[in-house]
């Protein structure tokens, strides 16, 4: 689990798939363009091997957390995003098990920690799908799911009592008993 002091930065769904995107790019390897984000349409794949990000689930790992800041109430969720990456074309299989070891590898957690808090948490074993290409082929396809843990933030402004005037007086004379 990623722990932090205070509140960690808010990470977006968007900076979950640039980092898992950059960091199987460095490991199957893949050129930048060869790693795209599912649910696109009118995209043609290119060619050779290739692979696609698709978030495929959400949940929570954690009771809420607030922190308090200037002027403001920091609510941070830990949460788990299952990504699926589908690899595509020569090799694929090798390319899923590859990923599916290297995942929970300190290089993999140290590599995207540096996208703010997100950790590996576990990658499901690898399968072999059905794909048939736009010319009716059978084509080699993996897929692994990945489960990454990330912080999400919400922050509010929040006003704070942060004078207090002290005095002494005497009670029965200010709050006469009835």
């Amino acid at each position: 689990m990623v722990e932090a002091d205070g509140a960690p930065p808010d990470v977006t769904e968007g900076t979950v798939l640039t980092a898992l995107g950059q960091w199987l790019c460095a490991t199957i390897p893949l050129t930048a363009d060869a790693v795209m984000v599912g649910q696109v349409n009118r995209v043609a794949p290119p060619c050779g091997a290739f692979a696609i990000m698709t978030v495929a689930g959400r949940g929570r790992i954690a009771t809420n957390r607030t922190t308090y800041g200037a002027g403001c109430r920091i609510v941070w969720m830990q949460q788990r995003i299952d990504v699926r990456v589908d690899l595509h074309g020569p090799g694929a299989g090798d390319a899923a098990g590859r990923v599916a070891l290297l995942f929970r590898d300190p290089a993999c957690a140290d590599f995207l920690a540096g996208f703010g808090s997100i950790a590996p948490l576990h990658a499901d074993p690898p399968v072999q799908r059905d794909f048939v290409s736009d010319a009716a082929q059978y084509e080699d396809t993996w897929q692994v799911t990945l489960s990454l843990q990330v912080n999400s933030t919400a922050t509010f402004a929040q006003e704070f009592a942060d004078t207090l005037n002290v005095g002494i007086f005497e009670t029965d004379a200010t709050f006469p008993p009835e």
